[in-house]
């Protein structure tokens, strides 16, 4: 350990969630996410046209910087009544009849990583405060429901994203910047855990330390943004019972 990092301890920990606290096959999870929400507006709007929009729309949530007044969840709901002229209160009523009927077509394509539920435990007994910080582009349901069907306890975590209370998403520095603000934390203090080095070691910009987990690591090609630490699962648990004592 640096001397920087012996006055910088850490006093908050931010876990991604797909890849990095459960397994995930995103590629079809998204996919049948969409397919989801479009069967309920066919009568509307052709499901291609809608999955492709919104698919678009999730997109740009990442790649186009937040204004920090809008949440996500209001961009989306604007963007799809502009391309589609479908209102807020049927999408509103389409993601409540997914989260109704929908749900189960969703849940075999994630598994729980039990290692993963253990360091949550472990480092929740240390009092400290822990962020889902998964990148916050769905509903807050269809994060709890992947955090059940990975047998995590929504209870273990101080704050969770999602598009309804974030303005921001990841590799944004506005969304770790508006978590270490909420928690009333330096971000020096932050530690990032995940297992994308775009997505989460971009919390490294406002200062927050990173530790990229490479069991399932997510390589996308884009900016090189420095780690500190780096290792799978069992060595992430080792790294945080040497800093904290777990």
């Amino acid at each position: 350990m640096t001397e920087s990092e012996e006055k910088n301890p850490i006093e908050a920990i931010l876990f991604d969630l797909d890849g990095t606290l459960l397994r995930a096959n995103m590629k079809e999870f998204i996919p049948q996410y969409l397919r989801g929400l479009a069967a309920y507006c066919a009568d509307f709007v052709k499901p291609e046209k809608f999955e492709k929009t919104l698919l678009s729309i999730i997109r740009d949530l990442i790649h186009t910087e937040g204004d920090g007044f809008t949440t996500n969840e209001e961009r989306v709901y604007s963007q799809m009544d502009r391309e589609l002229a479908i209102p807020e209160a049927m999408l509103r009523e389409s993601l409540t009849q997914l989260k109704e009927q929908g749900l189960d077509r969703l849940q075999g394509f994630i598994q729980p990583i039990p290692l993963a539920g253990q360091i949550v435990k472990d480092c929740r007994s240390k009092g400290l405060p822990l962020v889902l910080a998964t990148n916050p582009v769905f509903p807050k349901f269809m994060i709890q429901a992947r955090m059940e069907w990975a047998d995590l306890e929504e209870d273990s975590f101080t704050y969770l994203t999602s598009y309804e209370n974030s303005y921001y998403c990841k590799p944004q520095a506005g969304y770790f910047q508006a978590i270490a603000e909420r928690l009333d934390i330096a971000p020096e203090n932050c530690l990032m855990v995940g297992n994308d080095r775009s997505h989460d070691l971009a919390a490294s910009a406002i200062g927050m330390k990173t530790y990229l987990v490479d069991t399932w690591l997510v390589d996308r090609g884009g900016p090189e943004w420095p780690c500190q630490y780096r290792g799978d699962h069992s060595s992430l648990q080792k790294f945080l019972q040497e800093e904290l004592g777990c």
